[in-house]
């Protein structure tokens, strides 16, 4: 069903691509269950480049074919004290990776890594769902079930919330001071326009999830753009109510949870501005991560500063920050060891098993 600014799915098959706008990683795989913040693909750029001599490595003459050894292949990601090389001879010599990276190549002689990425895009899924195609080299396709609409402005944020509205056909559905109250705190509230920019700036004190607005005067899209949480426009730039087949579709899912993903147009990739809500409870338990983990899981980092880095589990962290008593339950957090010099303590729902150690 379409109006003439959105295109709306009351409820069934909802189908977000997520992909960049050059050539890069894709982190996901078909099947995989996602959560909002996961990253589907990134393009970087590689700070540190380094080798490691492999004939020095594991004592071998010069000229060597070192290909019978490596045990990697180009592009390949690794994590530190990963076997990256073998020799089996009288004695077996294996060379492990110090350091994480992504292996170029071999020349000379030398196994040529890169590490130190820095990001220069990323795009995430937004919503929880299962990846059900793979854009080679660009990203995935993301789908679930349950709500969708489309609008015509985003600030180029994501978030979620349970859906609420904080107006009524009565006040006209316009955002003002009367609709500031704690009751946002968390949620996404819809209403039909704001016309105050003090108003739209003292949202961000209550700490809202996303505002959805019909409308929205131009002189208020930088403030807008401003605010840390996802504004989304559904219908037109200046003044106007929702129309109604959005109305009916948010007043139909009210206190259901509710995901905004926008982002700006891109190449050839057009604007987003993108209202999804599932039909399934999305805090349901999808991976059960913590009765999976274990000391030793491979796993990738999914957020922060650290995103897409492949690390080792050390240590299941109990619960209680002073804490060290074996009888100790596990906790939510895990030790993860990067390369040689990088530990690190993250949430386990910052992470993801990779899938060779998933049982």
């Amino acid at each position: 069903m379409q109006t003439a600014a959105a295109k709306i799915i009351y409820s069934g098959p909802v189908r977000c691509s997520r992909k960049l706008t050059r050539d890069g990683t894709v982190m996901v795989f078909p099947g995989q269950l996602t959560d909002p913040t996961m990253q589907v693909a990134w393009r970087k750029t590689w700070r540190t480049h380094f080798s490691v001599n492999i004939y020095d490595a594991l004592g071998m003459p010069q000229g060597t074919n070192m290909q019978d050894y490596l045990l990697i292949n180009e592009g390949d990601f690794v994590s530190v004290s990963e076997p990256i090389a073998r020799r089996s001879d009288r004695k077996t010599r294996t060379l492990n990776a110090l350091y994480s990276g992504r292996f170029l190549g071999a020349s000379g002689g030398n196994l040529i890594f890169e590490a130190d990425a820095e990001d220069l895009e990323t795009v995430a899924a937004g919503f929880p769902g299962t990846v059900t195609e793979i854009i080679p080299n660009r990203g995935a396709v993301v789908e679930t079930v349950g709500a969708y609409a489309a609008g015509v402005w985003g600030n180029n944020k994501i978030g979620q919330g349970i859906l609420l509205t904080v107006n009524d056909i009565a006040k006209d559905g316009i955002f003002d001071s009367q609709s500031l109250s704690m009751a946002m705190a968390g949620s996404i509230v819809f209403a039909n326009t704001c016309y105050d920019a003090e108003v739209l700036q003292s949202t961000t004190r209550l700490s809202p999830g996303g505002l959805i607005f019909g409308s929205l005067p131009a002189a208020l899209l930088p403030v807008a753009e401003q605010l840390p949480f996802p504004v989304i426009v559904t219908d037109t730039i200046g003044g106007g109510r929702i129309s109604d087949p959005i109305y009916n579709m948010l007043g139909e899912n009210i206190i259901k949870c509710a995901y905004l993903y926008s982002a700006p147009a891109r190449g050839n990739i057009p604007l987003s501005a993108e209202i999804i809500i599932p039909q399934e409870d999305p805090t349901s338990d999808k991976n059960n991560l913590l009765s999976e983990i274990t000391v030793g899981n491979r796993v990738r980092i999914l957020d922060g500063y650290y995103a897409g880095e492949i690390g080792f589990i050390t240590k299941l962290l109990p619960q209680g920050a002073d804490s060290d008593e074996e009888t100790e339950p596990i906790g939510d957090q895990v030790l993860i060891c990067i390369d040689a010099d990088t530990t690190i303590t993250l949430p386990v729902n910052n992470i993801e098993l990779l899938q060779d150690d998933k049982k």
